[in-house]
């Protein structure tokens, strides 16, 4: 049986090759490393200190990529650019995408504080394991609280909604917040992909509706019942439309797009696959 993959993503600093060094005393096992770096560090700077300060930089990265080619461990140099939030999320995304089922281990003891907070914040969506030196000479170990919707997710019906929220929550205007959505609307959308999850109180139909079994049709009641567990959870918010304030609206949260993109899975169902591949 084949090792778990371990993926370590490290920050960048003047000292990254003797932290990346070390990093092998607590994780001797692993497999595939990424360095993500301020992209200001590749640009050129009047100061002749600030151009020496980012030029060690480089040459330290440099040191930490032979390195880890000397020993046969793939070494990706991630460069981002501001906001480093979003540009943090959606490589992470990636990175996680092309690496299901991987261990994460996160150092963030170089680079600036945006790149650090953006990676700190978006570490416990893959359940990562995090250190940092903060203003210590040796990184420690930071706990996280357990924030995994993965028993949640595991039931393809809220991968399902996530999706429609995110695929027709997309706002196109000025505004950064995403869309609502309507409540018919989704429950229409949903209707043709649910999947019954089974229980061991479920009793077998004895009926036929439509080709599908009575008692796999979507009802109205286990529809409110998804999206009121989606708002509780913080995943998605109910709001109300100035059109038409008799019907429900849903908008999908920060906690809700963060959950689809790493707590979906693209086999789930067609729609689920093809929002997954356009984030």
């Amino acid at each position: 049986m084949p090792s778990q993959e371990h993926v370590h993503i490290i920050t960048t600093g003047d000292d990254i090759a003797a932290t990346y060094t070390a990093s092998f005393r607590d994780y001797p096992d692993i497999s595939r490393t990424y360095v993500f770096s301020d992209s200001t560090i590749y640009l050129k700077h009047a100061d002749p200190e600030i151009e020496k300060a980012r030029f060690t930089i480089r040459n330290a990265i440099s040191t930490a990529k032979n390195i880890s080619t000397s020993i046969g461990i793939p070494f990706s140099n991630e460069v981002i650019s501001a906001p480093a939030y979003p540009a943090v999320r959606d490589t992470l995304t990636r990175i996680h995408r092309e690496h299901p089922g991987a261990r994460y281990t996160f150092d963030l003891s170089g680079g600036s504080k945006a790149l650090s907070m953006a990676l700190f914040a978006v570490a416990p969506w893959v359940n990562g394991e995090i250190r940092s030196a903060f203003d210590e000479k040796v990184p420690r170990p930071v706990p996280l609280p357990d924030r995994s919707l993965a028993s949640m997710l595991a039931n393809p019906n809220y991968q399902t909604i996530l999706a429609l929220l995110v695929k027709y929550g997309k706002n196109e205007g000025k505004s950064t917040a995403p869309a609502p959505v309507s409540r018919q609307y989704i429950y229409k959308q949903l209707w043709p992909l649910y999947t019954m999850v089974r229980t061991r109180n479920d009793l077998p139909a004895a009926t036929y509706k439509k080709g599908r079994k009575a008692a796999d049709e979507l009802t109205q009641p286990t529809f409110s019942g998804f999206m009121a567990a989606l708002v509780d959870a913080g995943l998605a918010k109910e709001v109300r439309s100035g059109e038409n304030r008799k019907e429900k609206y849903y908008r999908l949260t920060e906690t809700g797009g963060m959950a689809f993109r790493f707590g979906s899975d693209p086999a789930t169902n067609t729609l689920v696959k093809t929002v997954l591949e356009t984030l």
